[in-house]
């Protein structure tokens, strides 16, 4: 019996832990940009484009987050966040940006002010997607993920290294 009841809690809070990082599971490593579909016009692959997403867990819940974009132009787009997922909703702040990541405009700008949004998580069977208040929408699907921003333009992502960061598995 008391055996029975050890192991009984022992599953309940591994089922309770466990549920703080389904969606780091999900989302961690590195992704590769594969192509770039502009609102009017062809798709872009790789090597016309190309860029990087870094999803490192820092806790169970909360994430930082590299995303960086360049062209044949020459130029970078960067963005540096911490995301912090709670649930079926999530924040995230920004610190660093560097151009728009969402457009191909060649415009330098570099901005530090820190920048707070929101967003909601959905999940059903293999699909987590994350809807930022800014219109951007990240759907990971596997190794897959595709982010289409509020502009149209909608990018494909592969996952190319798996980043476990602080989390056991």
């Amino acid at each position: 019996m008391l055996r029975t009841s050890i192991t009984l809690i022992f599953c309940a809070l591994m089922i309770g832990c466990g549920d703080d990082t389904k969606y780091q599971a999900e989302l961690r490593g590195t992704w590769l940009l594969e192509s770039r579909k502009p609102a009017q016009g062809e798709i872009i692959q790789n090597p016309q484009i190309s860029g990087l997403i870094e999803w490192f867990p820092t806790t169970p819940t909360q994430a930082k987050v590299h995303l960086s974009v360049t062209d044949d132009r020459q130029s970078i787009r960067v963005i540096d966040r911490l995301y912090d997922l709670q649930g079926t909703t999530f924040t995230y702040q920004s610190k660093l940006r560097i151009g728009s990541i969402e457009t191909d405009s060649t415009d330098v700008v570099y901005d530090t002010t820190t920048q707070n949004g929101t967003g909601q998580i959905s999940s059903d069977d293999a699909r987590f997607t994350l809807t930022h208040d800014n219109g951007a929408k990240f759907e990971f699907i596997g190794t897959q993920l595709t982010v289409t921003y509020s502009n149209g333009v909608v990018d494909t992502w592969t996952l190319n290294k798996d980043q476990k960061g602080v989390l056991a598995k």
